[in-house]
């Protein structure tokens, strides 16, 4: 265990359904004014969506505060964003039972966020939540922000029932991100109309947030360009994840995009399909060469050399990416940093030979920018602890 607690130590200090049924409950949440605002907090009720209540929640882990709630903004553009937040993940008896809490005084504490903390709060936040900065492509755009405290990658669709390996205890987790988006979703049916463009987007759990979700946002939001970019979520993972992922968490892909065996499509394929299924769209992937982050997470799911084989894993995945989807683009930055959307490092970036706050504006532009890489950054030049 006490192995195991330091590799979360090094990963969390580094984190920070085709045609949704009209819901028969009327308010999902207070509406957003329709002028420009500040953010909003928002508190969802429960909605019935295919004859079902749902109602939003965290994951309920020992000690933790289920209540769920997002905020959002109204730009002054008709254009986008949905991002979703990160933080960690949880997939089995011990991942699950060290949960990080708004207690905890430190970044660095547990494998993932069972409870919503200070730091969501996306005025605390920089990079793409710099709404002064002129270089901040979406400086004018309308933002929905996803917080994240379920354990699941924003994905999942269950309660799971687990045993603390310390005291033997039973405990449950409501690994229920893919509801509460789904909630958050008939709140953006009722406040936002045919927006010119939009960007769905995620760091590090949330990035596979955005992909997760991405179909079923166009799908109530079909026209316009729309532009999928992942933050520090390569899905790069062992087969014994997907076991785990699937069995405990319901993962909750959609079968209109991956079909009916949509569970079982893998981590590293998830970003491939979503290119090939909406050729007209724009999808993208930012990392690091030695992110310590999904690396740590990479060793928590039985990975040997984990650094190295991470490493090596995604530039392969993203090279196949690139030759196979004409409208994929990545960019691939020096060091081991993880995470870019959130903080200054956004605009300092531009070590694949591009200021990355421009790569990115590139990217929502009319001509897509070119991939972007460091040069000879793969080989690694820190010792690797895992």
């Amino acid at each position: 265990m006490r192995a195991l607690t330091w590799v979360a130590a090094l990963a969390l200090a580094a984190c920070g359904v085709t045609g949704v049924a009209t819901p028969t409950v009327q308010r999902v949440a207070d509406p957003l004014p329709v002028t420009a605002s500040e953010w909003v907090e928002l508190t969802p009720d429960p909605v019935r969506i295919d004859g079902e209540v749902i109602t939003a929640t965290c994951s309920d882990a020992p000690g933790a505060d289920p209540a769920f709630k997002f905020w959002a903004r109204r730009g002054v553009s008709n254009n986008l964003v949905v991002y979703f937040d990160g933080g960690g993940a949880c997939w089995d008896d011990v991942t699950c039972s060290l949960p990080r809490l708004a207690r905890d005084a430190r970044d660095d504490d547990g494998f993932y966020k069972g409870e919503l903390i200070p730091g969501d709060n996306p005025n605390e936040m920089r990079g793409i939540f710099d709404l002064d900065n002129p270089r901040n492509p979406v400086r004018d755009w309308s933002f929905v922000y996803v917080p994240y405290c379920t354990g699941d990658v924003h994905s999942g669709s269950s309660t799971a029932h687990y045993t603390n390996p310390d005291t033997n205890a039973p405990y449950t987790i409501q690994h229920r991100g893919a509801d509460n988006f789904r909630v958050v979703l008939e709140w953006m049916r009722a406040n936002f109309d045919a927006p010119d463009e939009i960007l769905v987007t995620g760091s590090s759990a949330g990035a596979y947030g955005a992909a997760t979700h991405y179909g079923r946002i166009r799908d109530v939001f079909p026209g316009g360009r729309a532009v999928m970019l992942g933050d520090a979520g390569q899905g790069v993972t062992t087969p014994d994840f997907l076991e785990l992922r699937n069995g405990n968490w319901q993962y909750d892909l959609p079968e209109s995009v991956f079909g009916p065996d949509a569970q079982l499509t893998s981590d590293d394929d998830i970003v491939a399909m979503l290119a090939a299924h909406y050729p007209n769209d724009r999808f993208a992937q930012y990392t690091t060469a030695h992110d310590v982050t999904q690396s740590g997470f990479y060793a928590l799911m039985g990975a040997t050399n984990a650094c190295q084989a991470w490493t090596a894993k995604m530039a392969t995945d993203l090279t196949v990416r690139q030759e196979r989807a004409a409208n994929f683009r990545s960019y691939l930055a020096d060091g081991q940093s993880h995470t870019i959307l959130r903080s200054p490092l956004f605009y300092a970036e531009q070590s694949g030979g591009a200021p990355f706050a421009e790569w990115v504006s590139g990217l929502l532009g009319d001509a897509a920018p070119e991939n972007r890489a460091c040069a000879n950054c793969l080989a690694e030049r820190v010792r690797c602890r895992f």
